[in-house]
């Protein structure tokens, strides 16, 4: 089955958008990266489980793991396996590309049958399509790509936005790629396994990413800690709902130093929330993308 069948399928299943964001920080002056008595395994894996029923998926920021060395690789592959068991799609948030051999190798590592093998992965596209062409064979085979179009982060313009011929920001160039590269693995779904990393900071071209890209399953990192809105998350949301999964990391990993709840008890309770529009720190999915995603997965 193509991944963008099994990523609506688990939208459908779950009447769920959210991602979880696993992104494991390093120690700062201000607060350790792994609560106190936890190991990194233990806390990734504690709160994946207590977010499982709410989320479609899990991304693991690779940094955060090889910046640790083999006890976060080690912790990687626990995070995956568990992943797997609790039926949930993993995405490897690597954002790699290079020459054509060495993002071969990357292809393999990350969408191959390896030990961090997951369902899909970010890519870079500034090398050209040289650089993609090893992940799009894998997409042939059931694995998705998602490639940075427009980032959420501030400094994304200093490159994104330059002006291109004919007048137009070299982002929108990259979307009108990521469409054609896209274009042959259209699934029973109408949506590609080829889609797009988007940033909900930036609401307006979210919008206009889903005319260039009326096919891609847009991925939405910037909600929460990096201050984006629930409404501009779901901006790129087609009319019946789908076509954008919304990211959450520092939220939901990270939700526990605001009171006197665990990791777990924290991560189920905003996902929880954010799912059924209750009460919660975070705002919950504006109701128009809730009530589409009830019609598309026949619940009211």
């Amino acid at each position: 089955m193509e991944f963008a069948d099994r990523l609506i399928e688990a939208q459908r299943r779950k009447a769920s958008i959210a991602v979880l964001g696993v992104d494991p920080h390093l120690d700062t002056r201000q607060a350790p990266g792994i609560p106190s008595g936890y190991s990194l395994a233990r806390f990734c894996c504690e709160v994946i489980e207590a977010a499982a029923d709410f989320i479609v998926a899990v991304k693991p920021q690779l940094a955060f793991f090889e910046a640790r060395g083999i006890e976060g690789m080690r912790a990687l592959v626990e995070v995956l396996a568990l992943a797997r068991k609790l039926e949930l799609l993993t995405i490897a948030d690597a954002k790699r590309g290079d020459i054509g051999s060495t993002s071969a190798a990357y292809a393999e590592a990350f969408l191959g049958g390896g030990d961090f093998a997951c369902d899909a992965v970010t890519v870079n596209p500034y090398l050209g399509s040289d650089a993609i062409a090893p992940f799009v064979a894998h997409v042939r085979k059931g694995r998705g790509l998602f490639v940075l179009v427009k980032t959420s982060n501030p400094s994304s313009g200093e490159f994104q936005d330059l002006v291109t011929f004919p007048e137009r920001p070299l982002w929108e160039m990259v979307a009108e790629r990521v469409r054609g590269w896209g274009g042959d693995f259209i699934g029973k779904s109408g949506l590609s396994s080829v889609g797009a990393v988007i940033g909900a900071t930036y609401p307006k071209q979210a919008r206009r990413a889903r005319t260039l890209m009326p096919d891609a399953i847009i991925l939405v990192p910037g909600y929460g800690a990096q201050g984006a809105s629930a409404s501009d998350a779901v901006a790129a949301a087609r009319a019946d709902g789908l076509g954008v999964i919304v990211n959450a990391s520092r939220s939901l990993m990270y939700a526990y130093r605001s009171g006197p709840g665990g990791p777990a008890w924290y991560a189920g309770r905003l996902t929880q929330n954010s799912s059924t529009g209750g009460p919660s720190s975070r705002p919950a999915w504006p109701s128009s993308c809730c009530s589409a995603r009830r019609r598309s997965s026949g619940r009211r």
